[in-house]
């Protein structure tokens, strides 16, 4: 092919890297019109991209000179090594794709460069697709690009990513692509970037042959596509896609959401309207121990409490199994599964079921009667885990292995016809990805995706199959849902890791499947206020929302919280300060926000003595180890139970004014308990002592110090005690002060229940009080004025002028609903849900010539029902007409609320409120 038609073919005009033309940027912000926009990709004599955005103003690069590498046999092949090759064009539903084919090393590789239709958050793909020749050469991956940070969303802001951790439960961070922390950090299945005010968002798609890891360095962002382990091309050739998606005003999250979304308008259409799950759960207060009898209890108790149109699921979790891969039931639930299952039924629910349906027990016979089924590494079959409750060793079945798909089917089919469960929750399916080797030559993500399909068939078309411990990409297409964060704890700490996970993967509900962020539980520890935030942000995420407190046991005043977020709205919240970097500080002695490091050297100690808390004992004979670091990864392996921490280090006097009192010490995550001391007193404890099964390796220590403590000017000593268990949490187990990052989850929370009326959810997740100041613009909410309503203490307030302004008290939300302003009397806040506008008000019309306000309430239970009216000046409330009596209530502020004693019985509320001029109104027209 000559130089002219390469340039014709491709749209690109001179040599380097060439840049878009004139004519080409004029025509594109002509189509980019009403706040849309476009993506084109510039291929450039070597056939490196450069992807584009074209808008309403200049052109603007958004990924430069990137390179596609096919890996085939040990031989990395670009797009310019390729012989015989053409670039062509090409015009699919929706977009304009410039294809590139050629052949090289027995293989013909096809790279399509698809650009979609403008749109406000515009679209675009790579996909890279390898035939065979002659031969089924062995293909490793391909990797679609390796650029410099500058070469990414170019600007002089931080680029900052958002990396999606491997699993469900793994968490996902934040990190800047140009620091050093940066280093060795990968991204799993998806990637968002930010820099400034703009975001990019990028995905691989479900049922490639690949594992998708996004790497970045110092040195910038790798994409690749891991065929591992490596296997000979399909006949039919593989292929690979990457999708791309730019948010020229918003953030990565906002990007990643479309680029989430599949392909198909139906696909979209269905996910949007699917009804998020909610009911109960025997997973949290109860966990293993739960028994038949306490099952029957939850179903009765909830079947008195809630309102079955909305609440609908009772799932049996975690202990009732004879052994992990036998099912059946032990002693605890001596009726068998069929018996509760038709309890659950006969009270009006579904029944759902927890398993882990790719681990088979020693006491289960499944190791013992089918060895070829096991996945195994260079020394044998692999044991995940060793469990008591569950059977003794834990091995893992191999889901590319035929007669395992057909076991995975069978158990799928028996869950719901013989035991009548209409929803299985899969856990821990990560362990499909490991192991040396697959049967018949699969690669982890084929296995991995053959196991999720066979247990969807086998469930048929109507049960629901949710995914939890579980790898993303390849799980799309085949959940309803999917857990999306660690288990939480009844506790602030244990919290904020769900409501972090929540935020950061906000990005996967609605358009992949329906996100699980973990059980809604409101009972102590939690204080009142701690559990109403909880209660917030879950109802404000929209997402799958299952209790799991022992509900007989829970105080009458809780359970308010828990009606206030049925039915689950409709809704998918936005996250304001989710892609804002923390800086890590730990281990540090904070004086206001003056941090003095720590800097070690730290000495370990493996056994449990009173004397290494003292600050007389000598740890100088102690290993050094390094922090933060699991010590199972600093030359303790096998090693479960206590450890010591110690460091000696001394702190300059504080500058200027004299030190205020204590101060505070922040010392990072631990897994699992620690108790701390700092000079021989104890300053502080996460967990219990002696340690229980559950810890808190998520909860970053801040601990209060009491005043004098610390020697400035002088030697300190820091002595951590901490206990770890087999099962050891902290984002991939094991033991120790293992992260210096507090990692807090987001301050705000909005979603838009109804047309320009928005429920905020504002936390404070410190130990002291926040002032807090937001500007509603920053919240997506614009307009010239607006009326609020304090959603938990059902009351209006003052109009805002300016930005949303308090002090939050220590471990609390503010839940406030904001509506846009109306020259008439209009409803501002209802009691019957967190989120305002989304669930029981619909029909609402103002009557200007009868002066009349009309609505219909619908969704509404038993419970008392308010419904508070901002009503402009000069007029007040009359008669209020309704299916069934009302009363009128005028307040102080002018505002008007109606009072039902009972929502009645289900059927919809329809009411009229008639106003008249107030009699100073009248004067003044006169």
């Amino acid at each position: 092919m000559d130089r002219r038609t390469f340039v014709l073919l491709t749209g690109t005009v001179s040599g380097g890297l060439l840049r878009p033309r004139a004519g080409a940027r004029r025509a594109s912000a002509r189509r980019a019109t009403g706040g849309t926009g476009r993506l084109r990709f510039e291929l450039d004599d070597h056939r490196r991209w450069t992807l584009w955005y074209y808008g309403d103003a200049q052109p603007v690069p958004l990924i430069r000179a990137a390179e596609v590498v096919a890996w085939v046999g040990d031989e990395p092949l670009t797009l310019a090594d390729l012989q015989d090759s053409t670039v062509g064009s090409r015009r699919p539903p929706g977009g304009e794709a410039v294809v590139v084919r050629g052949r090289a090393a027995g293989v013909w590789i096809e790279a399509e460069f698809l650009a979609a239709e403008p749109a406000p958050t515009p679209l675009a793909a790579i996909t890279v697709t390898i035939f065979p020749d002659h031969n089924l050469p062995t293909v490793k991956g391909v990797r679609f690009c390796r650029v410099a940070p500058g070469d990414v969303l170019q600007g002089d802001e931080p680029l900052v990513a958002l990396a999606n951790g491997y699993d469900s439960r793994a968490a996902s961070r934040l990190v800047a692509v140009a620091d050093a922390g940066a280093a060795g950090v990968i991204s799993y299945g998806a990637l968002g970037l930010g820099r400034g005010a703009r975001g990019l968002g990028v995905a691989f798609e479900a049922g490639e042959p690949g594992e998708a890891t996004l790497r970045l360095s110092r040195d910038g962002l790798e994409a690749v596509s891991d065929w591992l382990p490596s296997r000979p091309l399909r006949p039919a050739g593989d292929a690979a896609r990457m999708r791309l998606a730019y948010q020229p005003a918003g953030d990565a999250l906002d990007a990643l959401r479309t680029a989430f979304l599949p392909s198909s308008p139906l696909d979209q259409e269905r996910l949007a309207q699917a009804v998020a799950l909610a009911g109960w759960s025997s997973q949290n207060e109860l966990s293993g121990d739960v028994t038949e009898a306490d099952v029957i209890a939850n179903l009765e108790f909830c079947a008195a409490h809630f309102d079955r149109r909305f609440f609908r699921h009772i799932r049996l979790a975690d202990g009732y199994a004879t052994a992990a891969g036998a099912w059946d039931t032990n002693a605890k639930f001596p009726h068998g599964h069929r018996w509760l299952t038709d309890h659950v039924h006969a009270a009006g629910f579904t029944a759902g079921l927890w398993l882990a349906p790719l681990a088979v027990a020693e006491r289960s016979g499944v190791p013992a009667a089918h060895p070829d089924w096991l996945l195994e590494d260079a020394i044998g079959p692999i044991v995940w885990d060793t469990r008591a409750a569950w059977g003794g060793k834990v091995f893992t079945l191999d889901g590319a292995h035929p007669k395992v798909q057909e076991w995975l089917f069978a158990l799928a089919r028996q869950a719901v016809r013989d035991w009548g469960y209409d929803a299985l929750e899969v856990d821990f399916l990560l362990a499909a990805t490991g192991g040396a080797a697959h049967y018949g030559g699969l690669t982890h993500a084929e296995a991995y995706r053959a196991a999720l399909t066979a247990l969807r068939d086998g469930l048929g078309t109507e049960a629901l199959l949710l995914g939890g411990g579980a790898p993303l990409q390849h799980a799309a297409g085949l959940v309803n849902g999917m857990r999306i964060g660690p288990d939480i704890g009844a506790n602030w700490s244990g919290l904020q890791a769900a409501a972090r996970a929540a935020a950061l993967r906000g990005s996967y509900h609605r358009a992949t499947w329906l996100n699980d962020p973990d059980s809604l539980v409101v009972r102590a520890p939690l204080s009142l206020s701690e559990a109403r935030a909880w209660a917030s942000l879950v109802a404000v995420s929209g997402s799958i929302t299952l209790f799991s407190d022992h509900l007989p046991k829970l105080p009458p005043e809780r359970l308010p919280l828990l009606e206030r977020t049925l039915p689950v709205a409709p809704v998918v919240a936005r996250v304001v300060d989710a892609m804002t970097l923390e800086h890590a500080r730990a281990p540090a002695i904070m004086l206001g926000d003056e941090a003095y490091a720590i800097r070690g050297p730290w000495r370990f100690r493996t056994g449990d003595d009173p004397r290494y808390a003292t600050r007389e004992f000598d740890e100088d004979a102690w290993e050094a180890i390094v922090v933060p670091r699991r010590w199972q990864e600093a030359g303790h392996p096998d090693y479960d139970g206590f450890g010591w921490y110690r460091v000696r280090f001394s702190l300059p006097a504080p500058s200027g004014a004299a030190p205020e009192p204590g101060g505070a010490l922040e010392l990072g995550k631990v897994a699992d308990t620690d108790e701390t001391f700092l000079n021989g007193v104890k300053v502080g404890q996460t967990g219990d002592f002696p340690p229980t099964p559950r810890g808190e390796p998520e909860a970053y220590r801040r601990y209060r110090l009491p005043p004098g403590l610390v020697n400035w000017g002088g030697e300190n000593v820091l002595a951590v005690r901490v206990h770890a268990g087999g099962r050891s949490g902290g984002g991939g187990g094991g033991g120790g002060l293992w992260s210096l990052r507090r990692e807090r989850p987001p301050r705000a929370w909005v979603v838009e229940g109804a047309p320009r009326w928005w429920t905020v959810v504002l936390v404070n997740w410190e130990d002291e009080p926040q002032p807090v100041s937001v500007a509603l613009a920053a919240l997506g909410i614009t307009g010239a004025g607006f009326a609020a309503y304090d959603v938990w203490r059902d009351a209006p307030l003052a109009d805002p002028a300016g930005p949303l302004g308090l002090t939050l008290e220590p471990r609390s939300a503010f839940t406030v609903a904001l509506r846009a302003a109306a020259p008439h009397p209009q409803v501002i806040g209802t009691t019957r849900h967190v989120v305002q506008g989304a669930v029981d008000l619909v029909d609402e019309t103002w009557d200007a010539a009868a002066r009349a306000l009309r609505a219909r309430s619908v969704n509404l239970d038993r419970r008392a029902y308010a419904v508070t009216i901002a009503v402009p000046p000069g007029l007040r409330p009359g008669a209020c007409r309704a299916d069934v009596p009302c009363r009128v209530t005028r307040l102080a502020s002018g505002h008007v609320v109606l009072e039902w004693a009972a929502g009645g019985d289900g059927r919809d509320l329809q009411w009229e409120l008639g106003f008249r001029a107030a009699p100073g109104a009248r004067k003044a027209r006169h």
